[in-house]
């Protein structure tokens, strides 16, 4: 998902619409664009598919852009980890991540 939208320029104008010091930097939301947007945070990339190159099969963005977990483990938070940044719920990531700046455990 990440690679097929690298690929596709969706990352391309944006900008980190989330820094908290201490913490983590997030991006990845198209609204981030005009970087003074109150929608700056909301948005996903748009529904369709994409080839999950672990596996070959095509994967779908559905429900706003959302894929299903790809990884629900929690191996590290470690700083300069990358993660998938979601609403909470299962299957609600689409396009925003955040790197982490700090050990952060939970």
């Amino acid at each position: 998902n990440f690679i097929d939208l690298a690929n596709s320029g969706f990352y391309n104008g944006l900008h980190f619409h989330r820094v908290i010091s201490g913490f983590m930097n997030q991006f990845g939301c198209p609204h981030s664009k005009d970087p003074k947007s109150p929608r700056a945070g909301t948005g996903g990339p748009a529904d369709g598919s994409f080839k999950n190159l672990a596996t070959g099969e095509t994967e779908t963005r559905s429900n706003g852009g959302n894929i299903q977990d790809e990884n629900i483990s929690k191996d590290s938070n470690k700083p300069g980890t990358l993660s998938m940044a979601n609403t909470g719920r299962p299957n609600s990531g689409g396009s925003q991540f955040f790197i982490n700046v700090a050990d952060n455990a939970f």
